[in-house]
């Protein structure tokens, strides 16, 4: 059985990155990414939620971030016996919200972030656990979206790629995690010969 595209989506002959480079010079030269450095900076310990192709991002960030900046612990989601476990009993929406609650009962609100990305910016397990992170800890939020969000929370910092592509996003979501190694002081390793 072939699998096809969404009618909506038009064949190329190349995948279109929507000017990539020039979206990622934007982002680094935004004041919001500054922000981002100096929140990034100042914690010591950085919760990645995310869905889908993003959160295998940010599970990569998670482990280079924790292995190449000394002093950071990040955590990622990948534990999926207690993802489906809690979707199943307490929804699809709370999972990430169980996770923290479970997880992060110990940790300094002044030294620790979530950091959420999201494609729409609208993800509605993304942005409970921006809430309950801000309610329940006082934890600091960043959101890397593709679209602007309509229902972070107000404190919560956003990143916008204004993409039109799952890919776009993801592509630079990566970029951006091995330019925070850089703008941390540290430098990601090259490739033995």
């Amino acid at each position: 059985m072939a699998t096809t595209s969404p009618a909506s989506a038009l064949h190329q002959d190349n995948a279109d990155f929507e000017d990539l480079e020039k979206k990622y010079q934007s982002v680094i030269q935004s004041p919001e990414y500054q922000q981002l450095i100096k929140l990034v900076g100042n914690s010591k310990k950085i919760y990645v939620v995310a869905n889908g192709g993003l959160h295998y991002v940010g599970s990569h960030m998670a482990t280079d971030l924790t292995r190449l900046v000394p002093g950071k612990v990040v955590k990622s989601f990948d534990s999926f016996g207690f993802i489906s476990s809690n979707a199943n009993d307490h929804g699809w929406e709370n999972t990430f919200v169980r996770w923290l609650e479970t997880s992060a009962i110990l940790d300094d609100p002044d030294t620790t972030m979530v950091y959420g990305m999201s494609c729409s910016g609208n993800s509605t397990n993304v942005i409970k656990a921006f809430e309950f992170a801000r309610e329940r800890f006082g934890f600091k939020c960043f959101l890397l979206s593709g679209r602007p969000s309509k229902c972070k929370p107000d404190d919560t910092l956003e990143i916008c790629l204004h993409a039109e592509y799952y890919h776009t996003v993801e592509t630079i979501a990566l970029m951006l995690f091995y330019d925070l190694v850089h703008k941390l002081g540290h430098a990601c390793p090259t490739i033995n010969r």
